[in-house]
């Protein structure tokens, strides 16, 4: 850790995190916290549950146990959309990346308004919001 960088507060507790799918346990009993200024990562083989994991912290699953609190609270069957406007969101691996253009040039590239408008759509899941983000202006 960078002896400058300065930890702060809990922002995000995971506690006792559980969830399954018929009788598929994705996830079982997981804890952690991520403080202020803080950077983590959720690591693992395929199907150890990281999406998982990933889907219940930003409202697209519930868990059938545990808690997620987030800015101190506690956030009980989140809406994708509640959790983006609280600043909780996910982006898709897509490795569809501009050839020759560095790393920041794709990010840059990639903040265009009617891509960000395609991101939010899909981050609130609504299909029809996709549609219309992708129509020409002024049509």
């Amino acid at each position: 850790m960078n002896p400058q960088r300065k930890v702060g507060e809990v922002v995000l507790d995971v506690d006792n995190i559980s969830l399954a799918f018929g009788g598929v346990k994705a996830i079982q009993e997981v804890s952690f916290d991520v403080r202020e200024g803080e950077v983590r990562a959720i690591i693992g083989s395929n199907g150890a549950g990281k999406s998982s994991m990933l889907n219940c912290i930003n409202g697209f699953y519930h868990p059938q146990h545990g808690t997620i609190t987030y800015k101190g609270v506690k956030r009980a069957r989140m809406r994708t959309h509640d959790a983006a406007a609280q600043g909780v969101a996910r982006t898709f691996q897509n490795i569809a990346l501009f050839r020759g253009m560095t790393t920041l040039d794709n990010i840059d590239r990639a903040q265009s308004e009617d891509e960000i408008k395609l991101l939010l759509a899909g981050l609130a899941h609504r299909p029809g919001a996709c549609r219309r983000a992708q129509a020409p202006r002024g049509s």
